[in-house]
């Protein structure tokens, strides 16, 4: 008897052992690794786990973004079976497309930044098992990770910048796994670290922060009027501080007369650049211009009008309904989101592509009703376009330059006479 019962407490244990991880994670048999779980260390290079040492471990930093910092993360488990525990009747798969790793961001023991890293970030298979990760936070190669973006957000976008100002502080990370599953749930703190940190101060010169005169030949009147100084030198100095990314230039028409003209980060009046989505405001635009002009009934029109939807993969009636509109306001219904990796309509899968307007076609739709879901998706917006260069007179170059991208120059010190401006 006594046998018996040891036998099936036994068992019970086992089986209930078997149960708590979905999946089999990567066997933990780091030194290190076994040392520090539950730990977020900060480093200053890139080093694999098997070449790491503790001396790699970095105990004092200095904040400078032409300079390598990033952490590496030690945990016990691996992501997909931290969120089995919250969500024990999910598979593996949906609990990847739920959830991922929270990020809280610390500064002098005030909670600055908190992230539900979005469930695209990471590979299904590092999720399923990896027990370890590292990204960089910023890096001097400009290395590209999720993490360097989130690290952004913190920092730039959610007051990090000013938390973490001129001086001493310390900068404590913590993790947590979340599932969105009808209801958000976060879990226990799977690993956390802090670091005492150093943030130098910024040298500015006085060129940086001084307002730019307008050059000659712009083509446009100049005004006249007054500008409040002490807010533009402002803006110069969050630009010069970096606080501001990617600005290349700033350019105020105001009274049809040029008020400020100024460029940054080594470009100029001529330089090229790079619009990437600006051109989906370009195509809301050539959208509204069309249905006036008559060339489209309205916004709601159907893809089944334009398109012989059977002809395309994962064809259902419902591709038929999708509208104009919720193509321009990203709640098409298909199943597209640029911020998930795993997504068959993300943009890195079109790129690649020799057609984008049958890529996107042959992506299948979700259930979500249409109109309803915001999700982020260029490929829906490349077929906007194709519709229009179906539709609208001589083609969407040709109706586009001239409808947006050339102006009329009437009241220029050169006299009425009309020149055209291109925009890069």
């Amino acid at each position: 008897m006594k046998f018996s019962l040891l036998s099936f407490l036994l068992f019970t244990f086992g089986t209930f052992y078997a149960q708590k991880n979905i999946v089999e994670p990567e066997k933990i048999d780091n030194s290190i690794q076994k040392k520090h779980l539950h730990t977020v260390v900060f480093l200053d290079k890139a080093v694999a786990l098997e070449n790491l040492k503790e001396t790699d471990f970095l105990t004092h930093a200095v904040l400078q973004e032409d300079k390598d910092f990033g952490i590496r993360v030690f945990m016990d488990n691996s992501l997909v079976n931290y969120l089995h525990e919250l969500e024990p009747s999910l598979t593996a798969d949906e609990l990847i497309k739920k959830g991922n790793y929270q990020f809280s961001f610390y500064v002098d023991g005030k909670l600055i930044y908190l992230e539900n890293l979005n469930t695209g970030a990471g590979t299904p298979e590092q999720k399923k098992l990896k027990t370890t990760f590292r990204i960089p936070l910023f890096s001097s190669g400009s290395e590209d990770s999720w993490g360097r973006y989130l690290w952004m957000r913190f920092y730039l976008a959610h007051n990090g910048i000013d938390a973490l100002t001129e001086g001493n502080h310390n900068v404590k990370i913590e993790i947590r796994p979340y599932i969105n599953s009808n209801s958000l749930k976060t879990g226990r703190v799977i690993a956390s670290g802090e670091i005492p940190v150093t943030v130098p101060k910024k040298q500015l010169t006085e060129q940086q922060i001084a307002i730019q005169p307008i050059a000659p030949n712009s083509g446009w009147e100049i005004s006249t009027e007054k500008i409040n100084t002490e807010k533009i030198k402002a803006l110069h100095q969050k630009i010069a501080e970096n606080r501001f990314r990617d600005i290349t230039g700033i350019v105020v028409i105001k009274n049809n007369k040029l008020l400020i003209e100024e460029y940054f980060s080594n470009s100029g009046r001529d330089s090229l650049q790079d619009t990437r989505s600006v051109g989906k405001s370009f195509a809301s635009a050539l959208t509204g211009i069309a249905i006036k002009e008559g060339y489209l009934k309205n916004e709601n029109q159907r893809l089944g009008e334009f398109y012989r939807l059977q002809e395309y993969k994962h064809y259902t009636p419902k591709k038929d309904s999708v509208t104009l509109k919720s193509l321009l306001t990203m709640s098409s219904g298909f199943e597209g989101n640029d911020d998930e990796e795993a997504s068959p309509g993300n943009e890195e899968n079109m790129y690649p592509t020799d057609n984008w307007v049958k890529f996107t076609l042959d992506v299948p739709m979700t259930d979500q009703k249409i109109g309803k879901k915001w999700g982020y998706f260029t490929a829906g917006v490349v077929v906007v376009g194709d519709v229009l260069d179906k539709t609208v007179s001589g083609g969407l170059e040709k109706y586009a330059d001239q409808k947006i991208f050339r102006r009329w120059e009437l009241n220029s010190t050169s006299g009425n006479t009309p020149r055209s401006i291109k925009f890069h």
